[in-house]
């Protein structure tokens, strides 16, 4: 095999080559040869010891990787070891060349150059003899000459010249034949001398071929080491005065010719034989080259499928949105808004719209992250909140499709460490994507979404570290000394830094183990998966891009055998809040103590037995892990399957609850106080707060927790008032629904009853254990006294804050008298009397903001480039009323300023505004638009100059909000 690979790489690199041997002294043969642009290998089976069984074998060469393919040909082998140029070669140290035929079925004739290796055998390589005759009787031709060419050794012509002509060699006498047209002898034309002489001459004879005079010229040739004997025929006619008078020239550069020949023809055997090793090293990086180059191809036909898929998902947004703007005019000329279809067709341009603006984000993101330009930007949030509002946000598309998004509360670690400090937005972006996949492909059933805290492992944070430091990872490596003493330092620096790890679970069709590591890469979905689903396949490339940007990593965990769908897990490094410290026995979280910040919730470690909690909830996935979250702070749990199973389940506990309160009648009150004396309320977490409701008096407490859509709302309701009827003064229960978004009729409920939108997790799912007596829920009133009034918690109490929206107060001040939409005031509009002036060079950038300013009361002054927004101030500042005027008399109230424009731009814009300004002794608000968050564009517009910015396309709240800050300060 390292014979064959050698041939190979040999024939595939030397120019000209057409068939290379090796043909071994025990009678070992391999060769290769060209035939009719295929690759075959000739070779034997065995050595001259098993003559029995000696043949030779042909078969097809991939001419790629120089494999042996198809079937394998039988051949009778030759007698090539006793050949006359296999004992030449054999003998001679310099090598032999001669003349011979090719392996192959052709017979070409080969100039064959044999060397002899170490006495083992012979290596001959074999060029074709008819390219070295085209190029010696190229120039020749051009004066209609012709070129004959014969072998010394065996008088074999290599070369006729003439047709119909044909030249015979027998030693140094060379014989000229006409010839008919079917090859037979007509005549003899002339016997001629081919000889060297030692005057350097050569003798010209003028010889008539079929009525036409000749000038033949006869010498015999040596080509490294072959003796030949050649002929050259010239046309008497028209050249011979020409030959005459340079015949020495002539002569001069046709040997010229022949020795550069022969040189380059030597040059080139001496390199094959010096530069094999060097070659065959050349041979293996361009094999490794080439299987790059495949890959890279495969990469880059992913790409280009992407962004051909992305492209037509943009015209098919774009179209969608032409379409429904026509529709639109259509429907305001017919002027019946009764039956008019506007909102539903502005619904579905805002879809299309977002469609689009998702496709764009994933493609700027992609590119930001491979030129390394994307960076973190730290902040303060609420993780807990943060993954609230995630799951919220993609609970009612799966709802829709029958799929129960869950936010799994796990060990409660989050809920101790929930303020921590890191890039908000790249969290959210990362949980968004994941969990829109697990939505996308789950047809049934429910997606789980779960994250825990735990303590920096040495090897994750050495790991994280290094990741943001390259240099910590040499200092760890070549200081081992000093490991231990830099590890305390880094303890101590890192005090509050957590590991959290997040977990994606779905139901779906799952991902093929073969194919789970290439869905991390760029431009690549599993067609398994898809269902029919079209995207860019940027998804999760982006997500494992930022997740190691974040110092962690992001996988599949393997799930166990019959178990479908897909689990994502990543981990994540966050500063967590100095006042949680990572020291702290993170399991006892389960056990000791459990804070809801939000809610003020809190667990005791003693259990309170008459307390209970029954739930009957659509979603069997979601009873179970709140059935055990609830069991592991301590809260004994009924878990209802069915609506039917609902009465008798209520039935049993109100009978036990009876029999308790009947057995314990006749316990003093002494023991109860002495009760409450060993359980303090007070003892979470070190706190002194003591409930100011007592709970003496009740001996069971039972909270009901019933989704509205399990069963026949009447039913249930019968079940649970039929609960309550005859229960004992000592007991008392409430009851939570799990209500809809199409709302409860509350006045026909019980005052006690509590209504919750759906899901029921979060802070949801807090409020609600928060109404158990031992959480610190308020004890419900006695028979008699003053009810509480029906309470329904909707979703949005704790989303709206979270995000950062706009707050709705009004921004009032001494000089500044804006108030937002929405506020005590809200027929006035805000900005009445305001004058704003807008430079844009896009059209509808400018018909948006002059439709949000007149919306909002302002008179708008819009500009197509910053060139006329800054003569136009400089011209109503010129006006010599404004000069030394106040700032409330200012030619504009604010000034939107577009960065990107024609003529001139915002960033020169607003510099020549400023220092018009100077003049005249003030300065007016000027907020940048861009359709960026951030970037060096930002920058520079601050840098010239500006109070704040804007991000395309204009939101009327955050514009208000913004304007308001912005005009009251300057």
């Amino acid at each position: 095999m390292q014979v064959a690979s050698t041939l190979f790489q040999a024939l595939s690199t030397v120019p000209y080559l057409s068939q290379i041997s090796y043909i071994g002294l025990d009678g070992l043969f391999f060769a290769y040869y060209t035939q009719e642009n295929q690759i075959y290998a000739m070779y034997s089976n065995s050595t001259f010891s098993d003559a029995k069984n000696y043949s030779w074998y042909i078969q097809s060469v991939n001419r790629d990787s120089g494999k042996l393919y198809g079937e394998a040909i039988k051949s009778p082998p030759f007698d090539v070891v006793n050949s006359t140029y296999f004992q030449e070669a054999s003998s001679n140290k310099n090598g032999y060349a001669s003349v011979g035929t090719s392996w192959g079925d052709t017979q070409n004739i080969l100039l064959l150059s044999t060397v002899s290796m170490y006495g083992k055998g012979v290596v001959s390589l074999g060029y074709p003899m008819q390219s070295l005759i085209d190029f010696l009787i190229n120039e020749i031709r051009f004066y209609d000459g012709s070129f004959y060419l014969a072998s010394k050794r065996d008088g074999s012509v290599l070369a006729q010249g003439i047709p119909n002509t044909r030249m015979i060699l027998a030693g140094d006498r060379v014989a000229f034949q006409l010839l008919s047209e079917d090859d037979y002898r007509v005549s003899e034309v002339g016997n001629l001398t081919c000889q060297s002489y030692d005057d350097s001459t050569s003798r010209n004879y003028v010889l008539s071929f079929w009525n036409r005079e000749y000038v033949i010229n006869c010498s015999p040739l040596d080509i490294a080491g072959l003796p030949l004997v050649y002929a050259l025929a010239m046309p008497h006619e028209g050249l011979s005065s020409l030959v005459h008078k340079n015949i020495k020239l002539a002569f001069v550069m046709l040997m010229l010719m022949i020795g550069v020949v022969v040189i380059t023809i030597l040059t080139f055997v001496y390199l094959i034989v010096e530069a094999a090793r060097r070659e065959m090293h050349l041979c293996g990086a361009l094999i490794s080259q080439m299987e790059a180059t495949q890959q890279s191809e495969r990469k880059s036909m992913n790409k280009s499928l992407a962004f051909a898929s992305a492209s037509h998902d943009i015209r098919a947004s774009l179209a969608g949105i032409n379409g429904l703007i026509e529709i639109c005019r259509n429907e305001v000329s017919k002027r019946d808004p009764l039956r008019s279809e506007i909102p539903a067709n502005l619904l579905q341009m805002e879809s299309c719209t977002r469609d689009l603006l998702g496709i764009l984000n994933s493609i700027l993101d992609t590119s930001k992250i491979e030129a390394g330009k994307m960076q973190l930007d730290e902040e303060e949030f609420d993780l807990e909140k943060l993954m609230e509002n995630v799951v919220d946000l993609y609970h009612p598309v799966g709802t829709k499709k029958g799929v129960d998004v869950i936010l799994d509360p796990f060990d409660g670690s989050v809920t101790k460490f929930s303020r921590v400090r890191g890039d908000r937005g790249k969290l959210k972006q990362i949980l968004s994507n994941l969990l829109s996949n697990a939505v996308k492909f789950t047809s049934n059933g429910h997606v789980v979404v779960r994250v825990w805290a735990k303590k920096p492992s040495l090897e994750s944070g050495i790991i994280a570290s290094n990741r943001s430091n390259s240099m910590s990872c040499l200092l760890c490596l070549f200081k081992i000394q000093r490991a231990y003493s830099e590890s305390e330092a880094t303890q101590r620096e890192t005090n509050n830094r957590m590991e959290f790890v997040f977990e994606v679970n779905d139901t779906g069709k799952g991902i093929p183990k073969e194919k789970q590591k290439s869905v991390f890469e760029n431009y690549v979905q599993v067609k398994e998966t898809a269902l029919g689903q079209e995207g860019t396949g940027l998804g999760l490339g982006i997500v494992q891009s930022l997740v190691r940007l974040m110092g962690g990593e992001i996988g599949i965990v393997d799930k166990e055998a019959g178990e479908r769908g897909t689990c994502f897990r990543f981990n994540a490094f966050f500063e967590t809040d100095s006042n949680s410290s990572p020291s702290a026995d993170i399991e006892s979280i389960d056990h000791d103590s459990f804070r809801h910040s939000g809610t003020g919730l809190r667990t005791h470690s003693p259990k309170n037995e008459g307390s209970q909690v029954l739930l009957l909830i659509d979603s069997p996935e979601r009873s179970t892990l709140l059935q055990g979250f609830m069991h592991r702070i301590g809260i004994k749990v009924h878990v209802v399957k069915q609506y039917e199973q609902l009465s008798p389940s209520l039935k049993r506990i109100k009978l036990k609850l009876n029999l308790s309160n009947y057995s314990s009648s006749g316990k003093s009150t002494t023991s109860s106080a002495r009760s409450k004396k060993e359980f303090p309320l007070s003892a979470l977490e070190g706190t002194d707060d003591v409930l100011t409701h007592p709970r003496a008096g009740f001996s069971g407490f039972v909270l009901i927790v019933i989704d509205t859509s399990v069963g026949p709302f009447r039913e249930i309701s019968r079940a649970v008032a039929e609960f309550r009827r005859d229960l004992s003064e000592n007991c008392c229960s409430r009851v939570v629904w799990l209500d809809s978004l199409q709302g409860l009729d509350e006045d026909n409920l019980p005052p006690l009853d509590l209504v919750i939108s759906k899901p029921l997790h979060g802070s949801r799912l807090y409020r609600t254990i928060g109404l158990l007596p031992e959480f610190g829920g308020l004890p419900p009133p006695r028979r008699g006294e003053a009810s509480h009034s029906v309470e329904k918690v909707g979703r949005g109490n704790d989303v709206a804050s979270s995000d950062g929206g706009p707050s709705k107060n009004s921004v009032k001040g001494s000089k500044c008298e804006i108030e937002e939409v929405g506020g005590a005031n809200s027929k006035k509009k805000p900005l009445t009397g305001r004058k704003i002036l807008v430079a844009d060079d896009d059209p509808i950038g400018r018909k948006i903001a002059t439709f949000v300013g007149v919306q909002l009361g302002a008179s708008i002054f819009p500009c197509e480039n910053g060139e006329e927004a800054w003569k136009l101030v400089c011209k109503s500042l010129d006006e010599g009323k404004h000069i030394g005027a106040s700032k409330s008399s200012l030619p504009f109230d604010c000034i939107l300023m577009d960065c990107e424009m024609p003529v001139m731009n915002g960033v020169e814009a607003t510099a020549r505004i400023r220092k018009a300004e100077e003049s005249y002794g003030v300065r007016i608000p000027i907020i940048a638009l861009t359709a960026h968050k951030k970037g060096q564009e930002i920058d520079n517009m601050i840098q010239a100059g500006v109070d704040g910015y804007l991000t395309k396309p204009l939101n009327k709240d955050v514009f208000l909000k913004t304007i308001s800050e912005i005009i009251c300060n300057v």
